[in-house]
């Protein structure tokens, strides 16, 4: 390129007047001319890209296996019409929360089915079924969301399988786990999260039990409780079990919605188990971007797998559901949304996989480690083959095409002339405005949504509309940004180059090129950031790379220039569209499910915030993925993509704004918490009692404001409640009654004894809980050194340790102690405070304790309330929020 510029050049000249000439020229000149057929590049390329990434998402992630009759599978194979059974009378027992009687009916459901199992299993298979009682215990995680709290738990209630083959001896010395919970959150029946997965182990269960007697290892079943209350259930189980010693590997079977495919997106540290899951798997779906995404912290959970991989060391494999993500821990989620086929799909990957690892002697050879880095990057094509390679070639490839990307680089700049330098520079510029424009329109507009809209989200029951309220807007601005550079970049060629006639070539060309740019530094930053993920950006750079080398390359130097090729198109975007259209499509939709329960502290961020996470998501995809198409775009297309993403956001922004469409249904709800809170204090007349409703789903207050304000609802900014583990900014409040059934209820925190030996200062307080089982206590840790927590266990004041003394660290200056537990659980601790040397004896306006208890109880007020709310609403429940009754107290010192 640099060689034909400068034999330009010296043909052209150095006339002042043909460069004064150049645009009437370019004007009238054979490259400068339209060619209809190549003004339509980018428009069918655009077409071509959707179709083409619809497809692959729809072989990716929509597209299930045919659920299979218990007569075509037989005894050996995984029937998704057996496993559907059991779903159904387990979501019939309704929500499970940890101390109902309706989890004791799905462990007694869970028990009957395994011993049917084992009277019909194969005679040369040893099947164990075991009723786990935890004792008391407390699980501190270093990272995640649980991060600076302390989670308590007793009385807990498993229930566990061995199968192993009765003719190998030590076959109980080595196991692999698979996980799962039967427990739910109290406002849903879990027919996606997780009575899913628990009826695909009662299946696998019954699989395996015709199968294991040629294993050289067992397989271990845990149905879990405990899991929704802070991964109670999996500590318990992997600290104080007396099979735990021999699990050398687990599997976690979780879901984030209901139904689809059931995904592999945490793994790790150990590559084999990859591996082989690669190699068994009927239709994996499966990528290391979701891993990434996860342990970022963009998506707000946690799963059991942080509990193996970090207490116990273990290797594994997190596979989860997410279609439906707006129904999680909602009562949506529900049986009649679990598709299809989505537990065959489950089956038909996880029993080979098991099959495999149970039969392998490298099962044994599997140790621990606490290294958080998985050592595969692996990734599913079309959802019928996995790729996998190690980290270390990983490293080496990808610093390979790092190095050599940079060298060609400088390279071609050195052997460039004094135009391409700019001239690339002007180019990267066009692209950093093509991002700019880009973001801001489509930020604009999330900003703006919640002035137009009674809802800030208007788009959250159909999510299909977001691509017209901020991809149309992103598109739109992108072609504004792009077009500023394109026109940059080419007024600095024509003043730079005599030979006009080649300018339009050239300036498509250096776009093209800054492309390229584009991608080499969002690879380098994946590199750098030590992502497995950044196979995406190489394959994006790389592949086009390619294409455009055998296609734009000139082999002489006098070769007259030439507009870029359709072909480059064509040969370097469907590899990196079919390996990133799935994910690209998917991640938007995941995030926007995500919405429901957006506001941790209800009210407590801008309304558009949510809006502009979205917005931005989904500006980046489509600047990465159109990325190529841009330079094209100039030939006469501009205009029709900007009058088409003008038209589709007009119509979008109309739909939402006159509710043409609801921006919530019965199904996909907002989530909703109500909650009869009293907050109780020494005496019954100083004490309130009041209904409160907030909203996990961001926005202002529509029809619920109306039907509330009705009943006697204040409705605005708020200071209270204050629930421990979260606050409530922007609610609705009403008085109500305090009986004396409900204050007979209360809480009692009482200091037993406050004392000072030499310069260490310990105050001892007795908490009791009355009937809650699920209790919230804050500390303040600029005082509070260290904690200490015994059960009291009878009248006499027997002790039994459940939180042994220990620094605590605090966020925000708080630590948090949660506590669950079966429905015989203890009602009375002993907490003992090591106070922070140094510490002043005054009293602080500062709470020392903040406890908040929970009960499963509607109240009349509180029914009442549910009723005045439209059907769109739908009360959420997570580890940190509280029943439909919450009693709050203070401690301060």
């Amino acid at each position: 390129m640099a060689s034909s510029l400068r034999a330009r050049k010296a043909a052209g000249g150095s006339s002042a007047g043909a460069i004064e000439s150049s645009d009437r020229e370019t004007a009238d000149s054979p490259a400068r001319r339209q060619d209809p057929a190549s003004a339509q590049v980018c428009v069918w390329g655009v077409v071509g890209m959707v179709i083409l990434g619809l497809a692959v998402h729809y072989v990716q992630s929509i597209r299930l296996p045919r659920p299979l009759l218990a007569e075509e599978a037989g005894k050996l194979g995984f029937s998704e019409e057996r496993a559907m059974g059991h779903l159904k009378v387990l979501t019939s027992f309704g929500p499970k929360p940890v101390g109902s009687e309706n989890l004791d009916h799905a462990l007694e459901y869970i028990v009957r089915v395994l011993e049917s199992i084992k009277s019909k299993a194969n005679s040369r298979v040893f099947m164990e079924i075991e009723r786990f009682r935890a004792k008391p215990g407390r699980n501190r995680l270093q990272g995640g969301l649980f991060k600076g709290k302390t989670l308590a738990y007793a009385d807990l209630s498993h229930v566990l399988v061995r199968l192993s083959s009765k003719h190998s001896d030590d076959a109980e010395d080595n196991a692999i786990l698979v996980s799962s919970h039967v427990d739910t959150v109290f406002t849903s029946s879990g027919g996606g999260d997780c009575g899913s997965c628990v009826s695909s182990m009662l299946e696998l269960v019954r699989a395996l039990s015709n199968i294991a007697q040629g294993f050289k290892h067992s397989v271990v079943f845990l149905f879990n409780a405990g899991e929704e209350e802070g991964l109670d259930g999996a500590h318990s189980f992997i600290t104080q079990h007396h099979w735990n010693s021999s699990i050398r590997a687990f599997i976690d079977l979780e879901a984030m919605g209901a139904g689809g495919k059931s995904k592999l997106f945490q793994a790790g540290p150990d590559k084999w188990l990859v591996d082989v899951f690669a190699q068994t798997a009927r239709r994996p779906s499966a990528n290391i971007v979701a891993q990434d995404v996860f342990q970022a912290g963009l998506i707000k959970s946690a799963t059991d797998f942080q509990v193996y991989r970090e207490i116990a060391g273990l290797s594994g494999l997190d596979f989860a559901y997410v279609e439906n993500g707006a129904v999680y821990h909602t009562q949506n989620d529900a049986f009649k949304l679990v598709r299809a086929g989505s537990l065959q799909h489950l089956g038909d990957n996880i029993l080979p996989f098991l099959v495999e690892v149970a039969s392998s002697p490298e099962l044994a050879h599997l140790g621990t480690s606490q290294s958080s880095k998985l050592e595969m990057v692996y990734f599913d094509v079309l959802g019928q083959y996995m790729v996998t390679f190690t980290r270390d070639f990983a490293k080496l490839l990808y610093s390979s095409v790092l190095i050599q990307s940079l060298l060609l680089f400088v390279g071609s700049m050195i052997r460039a002339d004094q135009f391409s330098l700019p001239a690339l520079l002007l180019a990267a510029f066009g692209v950093i405005l093509f991002w700019i424009f880009s973001l801001s329109s489509a930020v604009a507009v999330a900003a703006l949504l919640p002035r137009l809209c009674t809802y800030s989200v208007p788009y959250l029951a159909h999510p299909i509309l977001a691509v017209g309220l901020f991809g149309a807007p992103a598109v739109f601005g992108g072609v504004i940004g792009h077009t500023l550079g394109y026109k940059l970049l080419r007024s600095y060629l024509v003043r730079s180059i005599p030979n006009s006639a080649s300018v339009t070539a050239e300036t498509e060309k250096f776009m093209f090129k800054a492309v390229f740019l584009m991608w080499l530094l969002v690879f380098g930053l994946g590199v750098w950031a030590n992502a497995g993920s950044s196979y995406i950006a190489m394959a994006w750079l790389v592949i086009p790379s390619i294409a455009y080398g055998l296609k734009e390359s000139s082999l002489s130097k006098h070769q007259a220039p030439r507009q870029l090729s359709s072909w480059t198109l064509l040969l370097g975007l469907p590899v990196p569209i079919v390996l990133t259209s799935d994910i690209f499509l998917s991640l938007p939709n995941v995030l926007i499910s995500n919405l429901v329960r957006f506001d941790r502290h209800p009210g407590g961020g801008p309304p558009w915030v949510g809006n502009a996470v979205i917005a931005v998501m989904i500006s980046a995809i489509l600047c990465l993925s159109l990325s190529y198409l841009m330079p094209y775009i100039h030939r006469g297309a501009g205009v029709w993509i900007s009058l088409s993403t003008i038209f589709i956001f007009l119509v979008s922004l109309s739909v939402v704004s006159y509710e043409l469409v609801p921006a919530f249904t019965k199904d996909v709800a907002r989530g909703t918490y109500v909650v009869h809170v009293i907050e109780a204090n020494m005496d019954k007349l100083s004490s309130e009692s009041y209904i409160s409703v907030s909203f996990t789903t961001p926005g202002g207050l529509g029809k619920e404001v109306q039907s509330l304000a009705e009943s006697g609802f204040t409705c605005g900014g708020t200071e209270r409640p204050d629930f421990v583990t979260f606050g409530v900014r922007k609610g609705c409040e009403k008085p109500s009654d305090l009986d004396e059934d409900l204050w007979q209820g209360r809480p009692n925190l009482t200091i037993l004894s406050d004392h000072t030996v030499g310069d260490q200062r310990t105050t001892s307080v007795l908490l009791k809980t009355m009937s809650s089982n699920r209790w919230s206590l804050s500390i303040d840790t600029d005082r509070i050194q260290a904690l200490h927590v015994d059960i009291i266990t009878d009248e006499t004041g027997t002790k039994e340790m459940l939180v042994p003394k220990d620094d605590i660290a605090g966020i925000d200056g708080v630590h948090v102690l949660q506590f669950a537990s079966g429905k015989n659980g203890p009602h009375v601790f002993n907490i003992e405070l090591v106070w922070q040397k140094g510490i002043s004896a005054e009293k602080s306006s500062k709470e020392l304790l903040k406890l908040r208890t929970d009960l499963n109880v509607l109240t009349p007020d509180a029914a009442k309330t549910l009723k005045l709310l439209p059907d769109f609403c739908t009360l959420f429940g997570k580890s940190t929020s509280p029943y439909t009754l919450a009693y709050l107290s203070r401690l301060s010192l």
